[in-house]
């Protein structure tokens, strides 16, 4: 048989242990909200001007602030062998290259007259572009003098006069005789690309081409450059059915551009979530519309953001792009939280409403602080765990995550409730809620903004009481566990793929580019190369030419593509009969080979400079991959190559954290996304594994009853399930932005359904009931937080931007099986198995008691403490709101 509401202070039993347990903790947290009720109410001016000097004092670490856009801080774990080899690339071989290429594709054959001369004009106007006076040849990347540039047309030396008399089996012999750039060493047929025709193994037609310029410099005038050369190639030719382009300049143009366009869109769901907040929180009427209070709500995650913006720069923490999304999180936990406030407000009994301003707050934050408490905690602890990835981007928003629901958590408590205190004086004293100096005479609320919200109305009158009838608690059981066994499936299809081209607007010339690439050259992978450092090559002759060999039968490597200096250098000597013994010797012959037939390997090889006898300080050989279709196999590619260098028997460095292990290593700039994606899986799954124990742990101390945090647990766990599963329905896969945002889930799906646990501990009677009173009492809150939740996101449906897509999926998704599971499957499972409520308290506070209204005859004003000990009738629900 269910406990029943008690009225009398005196226990009728003694509780057992866990009882007790949970009786403190609910006693203490309620008793602690109770005296800063109290006192935000009493002080309400004050309490303002503390909270704005302390986010003020805070927000002066933002001095300091600045934006972290390096790859390898932001996203490679800092123990990957990478950052060493990074590090002596870029100072041993620092790339100050740029680039522009263009995909041609033609509807038959690019291996006819009439295309080369168009490729010819497309030469011809790129050598003429004049910018500030400089033309490509002045900035290009010379190699053995030429500038750099990959063409068909490098086989006829760009000569116009030439090209313009090729026919058709002169174009074909020359491809067919000339299998080898002869400036640069690059496979010509690699630029061929489409549908490839091969009789008796001559190539006779392709249906596509690329074109590569190659600049130096990273000064302005080559990125107008590459400006006037993306115009050129939009414009397109008539005699080349399709031109594709892309630029160095191209991903920051395009990608970060569509980003910049969408903030004003998150800018503008700000605005539909205040209009929200204004109609939600207030009553339609001149006296009780809350436009000032929901301002303040709002300026409270403002404040927030300022704290712990102002605090993470202070701690040297680094401020990463997804940050931007800060303010949309910390949104809609704010607002969940001041909708908690706002409805324990409006749910108070009239003798409550009675009371003055102070003890009518303190009374309020005693109902409300505890679950605003729980949920803030727990998403505190989630993203605390986050913190500890070793995805440096990732742990650092977790740090500032964790800041800014302490200090949004605070304000709600402090800032917010002020407001809503001298929003209440206010009221008291008929002053017009919009404009503060007029006072009404005699008015009167319509009858439309008075009693309870429509909300309240129908958690209470239509949907608790249907949500309890057998069948639909049924049918609710059923739809959940079937949509939760459908996505536990398709999460385990979820696939781990980073491609960069997601995070270019699908409708940008430079998306186009990569899925032209990508389809037109479906066997290129990303280039690649193998570096040494300084050591005796001579010495080491065989090992290096083992490694080339073993290199070039690599499954993962492109056939064709290994380009070894020091192969082309070892057939020299053989041919020119050079005796080489000693390491200078090597050196010495090398630098001659290098200035003569060897020119164009000049940039391979690194000489020292000052001291005799001559010696190489470094060098590098370039390969290709071959194309993976996922994130798996890149990886598979990459520690392939490097298990060949590793184990060539080259020599390693001596025990050192500024220098690579190995002499020789596999390095390329993808390998940075590579080695983030080695981890990235595993990392989510320990992240959310992590959250999920933490946030299990938090409920049953601060809810303080196993069974209900084990419900509200079970609940969190089936949305970031559907959620993932739902994602990849969606079409999404595992990368940063959404392993990011799935490690959030937790955090955020948490607070639909801890509100609801708690609150139906706080109500004592027949299960049924105290379920029905829960969604009454709480429901609107949990409702409204999450709808206004979605309202910020709803603009970006349709947005351009991946990262933005990827938001708006997992937050829309969050809200709604959240909403779902805390709305619906958790209060059909109280109403089956929920536990009793919480025991009945005999705490009456002592350095601010309440004054309580006598019954009718009992003579003077008492508190309660007095009237509990005279034995006198009164009213003391304000105060002791534990039920059995």
């Amino acid at each position: 048989m269910e406990p029943t509401e008690a009225h009398a202070v005196t226990r009728v039993r003694k509780p057992h242990c866990l009882k007790r347990v949970s009786s403190t903790i609910t006693n203490g947290l309620e008793a602690a909200f109770f005296h800063v009720g109290h006192f935000v109410g009493e002080y309400p001016v004050l309490t303002i001007i503390l909270s704005l000097i302390i986010c003020g004092l805070c927000g002066i670490g933002l001095k300091t602030f600045k934006e972290t856009d390096n790859q390898v801080d932001l996203w490679v774990p800092q123990d990957s062998r990478i950052i060493n080899e990074k590090t002596w690339v870029d100072k041993t071989f620092p790339d100050r290259t740029r680039f522009v290429a263009m995909v041609l594709e033609s509807g038959t054959n690019v291996l006819t007259p009439t295309f080369l001369k168009a490729m010819m004009d497309y030469y011809s106007r790129s050598v003429g572009i004049t910018v500030s006076g400089s033309k490509f040849s002045n900035f290009c990347l010379k190699v053995g003098g030429k500038c750099r540039l990959t063409s068909l047309l490098e086989l006829w030396d760009y000569n116009a006069t030439i090209i313009s008399r090729l026919t058709q089996p002169e174009i074909l012999d020359k491809i067919n005789d000339t299998p080898v750039s002869p400036s640069f060493g690059y496979e010509v047929s690699t630029l061929l690309g489409g549908k490839i025709t091969r009789v008796n193994g001559r190539i006779e037609g392709a249906t596509a081409t690329q074109v590569t310029w190659v600049t130096s410099g990273q000064t302005q005038k080559v990125k107008d450059w590459e400006s006037n050369m993306i115009g050129i190639a939009r414009n397109g030719h008539p005699r080349i059915s399709t031109t594709y382009v892309y630029a160095s300049r191209s991903f920051d143009d395009e990608g970060y551009g569509a980003v910049d366009d969408d903030i004003s869109l998150l800018t503008a769901g700000f605005s539909i979530v205040f209009i929200f907040v204004i109609l939600s929180l207030g009553k339609f009427n001149l006296m009780e519309q809350k436009i000032y209070v929901s301002l303040a709500g709002m300026l409270c995650v403002g404040l927030a953001l300022l704290f712990a913006y102002g605090l993470a720069t202070a701690m040297d923490l680094i401020y990463s792009p997804i940050q931007s999304i800060m303010p949309f999180l910390l949104l809609g936990i704010g607002v969940d939280d001041m909708f908690v406030v706002v409805e324990a407000w409006k749910n108070l009994s009239p003798e409550e409403n009675a009371l003055s301003v102070p003890n009518k707050m303190a009374t309020t934050l005693k109902q409300a602080g505890v679950s605003i408490t729980v949920t803030s905690v727990t998403d505190a602890v989630a993203f605390g765990v986050g913190a500890s990835t070793v995805i440096p981007a990732l742990s650092a928003f977790c740090v500032y995550a964790v800041l800014g629901i302490f200090a949004l958590f605070v304000l709600v408590s402090t800032f917010f409730s002020a407001c809503l205190s001298l929003d209440e004086r206010r009221r008291r004293r008929n002053l017009d809620a919009c404009v503060l100096c007029y006072q009404h005479k005699d008015y009167t609320p319509n009858k439309c903004s008075q009693g309870s919200s429509l909300l309240q109305v129908f958690f209470a009158k239509f949907y608790g009481p249907v949500l309890m009838k057998l069948p639909v608690k049924t049918c609710v059981v059923i739809v959940t566990l079937i949509i939760f066994a459908v996505n536990v499936w398709s999460f385990t299809q979820l696939k781990q793929e980073f491609k960069l081209a997601t995070y270019i607007p699908s409708d940008s010339y430079a998306y186009q580019f990569v899925d032209a690439k990508e389809r037109l050259f479906d066997t290129e992978g990303i280039d690649t190369a193998v570096y040494c450092g300084g050591f005796n090559y001579q010495a080491y002759r065989s090992q290096l030419e083992a490694m080339h060999r073993d290199i070039s039968v690599n499954s993962y490597v492109q056939n064709g593509t290994v380009n070894a200096w020091f192969i082309n250098y070892h057939t020299w000597l053989n041919q020119t009969g050079r005796v080489v013994a000693t390491e200078s010797q090597y050196a010495s012959n090398l630098k001659q080979f290098l200035s003569g037939s060897g020119n164009s390997l000049t940039s391979f090889v690194k000489f020292n400079s000052n001291s005799n006898p001559t010696a190489i300080t470094g060098s590098y050989m370039t390969l290709r991959h071959v194309r993976e279709s996922n994130s798996a196999s890149e990886i598979e590619s990459m520690e392939s190559l490097r298990s060949i260098v590793d184990g060539s028997g080259l020599p390693q460095h001596e025990e050192s954290n500024a220098l690579p292990t190995h002499k020789c290593f596999a390095y390329s700039p993808s390998y940075l996304t590579y080695e983030t994606n080695k981890v990235l899986l595993l990392e989510l799954y320990r992240n959310l594994g992590l959250a999920g124990a933490a946030v299990l742990i938090v409920t049953c101390v601060l809810i303080a009853n196993l069974w209900t945090s084990l419900l509200v647990f079970f609940c969190v766990i089936f949305t970031v399930v559907d959620v993932a599963g739902t994602l990849q329905f969606w079409g999404t896969s595992i990368d940063t932005a959404s392993s990011i945002l799935l490690t959030l889930t937790v955090g955020l799906a948490v607070d639909y359904s801890a509100h609801i646990g708690h609150t139906f501990m706080t109500i004592s009677g027949p299960r049924k009931e105290r379920t029905v009173a829960t969604l009454r009492n709480i429901g609107p809150a949990v409702f409204n937080g999450g709808f206004s939740t979605f309202l910020a996101f709803v603009l970006l449906a349709n947005s351009s931007s991946y990262g933005f897509v990827v938001f708006f999926r997992v937050f829309s998704t969050v809200v709604l099986f959240g909403l779902f599971h805390g709305l619906a499957f958790l209060p059909v499972l109280l109403s089956i198995v929920g536990p009793p409520a919480y025991m009945n308290a005999d705490i009456i506070p002592k350095s601010r008691e309440l004054t309580v209204r006598p019954d009718p005859g009992a003579g003077k004003e008492t508190s309660a403490a007095e009237s509990v000990q005279n034995g006198e009738p009164h009213h003391i629900e304000p105060l002791l709101h534990f039920n059995q």
